[in-house]
C-alpha cells in the first residue's frame, strides 16, 4: 500500500488493545513517519482519541457466511447465462464494474485518499482478478455484447470466498446480483467448499439485504479505523 499509494501505510495488527496502548502505537507511528495507519478492532473508539491521531472510522465490515450444506435443487440453474471471464483481458468496461463495486468501500468513503487512487486501487483489483493471481474465478453475466455485472471468487481460510460483486448502475433491480450470488454458491459448491463467505460494509445496505435473502447470516463485525497521525488536516 506504501508504493501504492506513495505515502508511508502501517497497519496495527493487534485488534484487542487499550485506549492507552493504541495512543502509544500511533505515536511511535508517527515518530517513525507513519502518513496512514490501518486499524481493525471489535469496538468503537471514543471521538476524542480519533481527534487526537485524525483519525476515522473508514468502515464497519460485516462477514456474511452460509453453509453450503443448505444449497437447494431450485439453484442448480443459477449458472445459466454467466461466463467465465478469468484469463480475459481486462477492458474500460469491466474496470467501471470493478469501481462500482467499492463505492462504499473505505477508501472511497476516507476524504483523504484521492478519488484516483481509489479507483486505480480497483482497477487493479479486477485486472489482478482476471490473470487469476488473486482470484481463482471472475463470472460475469452479460446482456448484449455487454457484461453488466462480475463477481469474483477464490479461497480464504478454507472458505469459498466472494471478492468484488457488481451489477452496473443501469441494469439495477432486474435480480442480476442474486443470480451472481447464486452461481457463486454454486461454484464453490462444485469445487469442494462447506463454506462460502462474503465481507461488505455496513453501509451498503442493498449489499447486506441480497446476501441476506440469498441465505447468509451477519457471522461477526470489524470497526475499521484509518489514522493519519502526520496530517495537517
Amino acid at each position: 500500500d506504501s508504493e501504492f499509494f506513495g505515502m508511508v501505510v502501517a497497519s496495527i495488527t493487534a485488534p484487542a488493545l487499550t485506549e492507552h496502548e493504541l495512543e502509544e502505537v500511533l505515536s511511535e507511528l508517527k515518530i517513525l513517519g507513519a502518513d496512514l495507519v490501518y486499524w481493525p478492532s471489535p469496538r468503537r473508539l471514543p471521538a476524542a482519541l480519533l481527534e487526537q491521531f485524525r483519525g476515522i472510522l473508514a468502515d464497519v465490515k460485516i462477514t456474511f457466511a452460509m453453509d453450503l450444506g443448505t444449497l437447494g435443487s431450485q439453484d442448480s440453474a443459477s449458472l445459466e447465462d454467466l461466463e467465465s471471464l478469468a484469463g480475459t483481458p481486462s477492458n474500460e468496461a469491466l474496470e467501471d464494474l470493478a469501481i462500482q463495486s467499492g463505492e462504499y468501500s473505505r477508501f472511497a468513503l476516507d476524504p483523504r485518499i484521492p478519488r484516483e487512487r481509489f479507483e486505480a486501487l480497483y482497477r487493479l483489483w479486477i485486472r489482478r482478478s482476471l490473470s487469476k493471481e488473486i482470484a481463482d474465478e471472475v463470472l460475469g453475466i452479460r446482456v448484449g455484447a455487454d457484461v453488466v455485472g462480475l463477481t469474483t471468487l477464490g479461497n480464504r481460510t478454507g472458505r469459498g470466498d466472494i471478492g468484488l460483486l457488481a451489477v452496473h448502475k443501469d441494469h439495477r433491480g432486474r435480480h442480476y446480483g442474486e443470480k451472481l450470488v447464486l452461481a457463486a454458491q454454486r461454484w464453490f459448491a462444485a469445487h469442494g467448499f462447506d463454506v462460502a463467505q462474503v465481507v461488505t460494509q455496513s453501509v451498503n445496505i442493498p449489499a447486506c439485504r441480497l446476501y441476506e435473502k440469498c441465505g447468509y447470516t451477519a457471522e461477526k463485525s470489524e470497526f475499521f479505523y484509518h489514522f493519519w497521525p502526520r496530517s495537517d488536516g
